[in-house]
């Protein structure tokens, strides 16, 4: 594949339990065992709608075969198409999924007044100072989740998850768009966001391949 693709969904639709049935039937049986482990209905529609649109990415893209099995640090790798990279993410009502022919990691959070005892504790110092230097709760609360986004977006890109920590690398951002300071390796990492007005916030990162391009679509579940 030659272009990043970049899909988003509503799991609003799943609450119509035909239509969940529907959808549950059409996705894997490791996603199936995955939704039935879920306790409460709100994350099984969000497990569902994330499986759902992981099929749909992956048949864009000619894939029939969605056996998985994991890769480095666990993260879920297609068993028989090592040349596609994909990424999942869902909060809220949303899920996010991004694919790609390099590394790729995508994150999308739901905005809302945060405790920034955690950024304190978590963040980069500098990410931290930025973040006090805003002019209200409001936009100090926006600007949180744009860095975590971005943050957990770079570290599901390096195939390291939460194994590497929020303050190992530091997110900068400037006029000229985003970039990070790292020495986790010697790769370029490039960013993409998304603000779509919904009250939520989306980020993009690839390893060695420009986001430049990445075709985004919204997709009806």
């Amino acid at each position: 594949m030659n272009e990043i693709k970049i899909y988003t969904a509503d799991v609003r639709p799943l609450t119509d339990a035909e239509r969940f049935q529907t959808l549950y039937h059409q996705v894997s049986a490791q996603r199936r065992e995955k939704v039935d482990r879920m306790r409460f209905d709100k994350d099984k529609r969000l497990s569902l709608g994330a499986g759902a649109l992981l099929n749909a990415a992956l048949s864009a893209e000619g894939v029939s075969d969605f056996t998985m099995t994991s890769g480095q640090n666990g993260k879920p790798r297609l068993a028989h198409h090592a040349d596609i990279h994909f990424n999942l993410s869902h909060s809220g009502t949303r899920v996010m999924c991004a694919v790609s022919d390099s590394a790729i990691g995508c994150d999308v959070e739901q905005i809302r007044e945060m405790d920034m005892k955690i950024a304190r504790r978590f963040f980069y110092a500098e990410e931290y100072e930025t973040l006090m230097q805003c002019k209200d709760s409001e936009e100090r609360s926006a600007l949180f989740f744009r860095y975590w986004t971005l943050k957990e977006s770079f570290m599901k890109a390096t195939g390291l998850g939460f194994a590497l920590a929020l303050d190992a690398f530091c997110i900068l951002l400037s006029e000229d768009g985003v970039s990070v300071r790292q020495s986790v390796d010697k790769r370029s990492y490039s960013f993409r966001e998304f603000d779509l007005h919904d009250g939520y916030r989306y980020a993009v990162c690839s390893a060695e391949k420009a986001l430049d391009g990445a075709v985004f679509q919204e997709l009806v579940l």
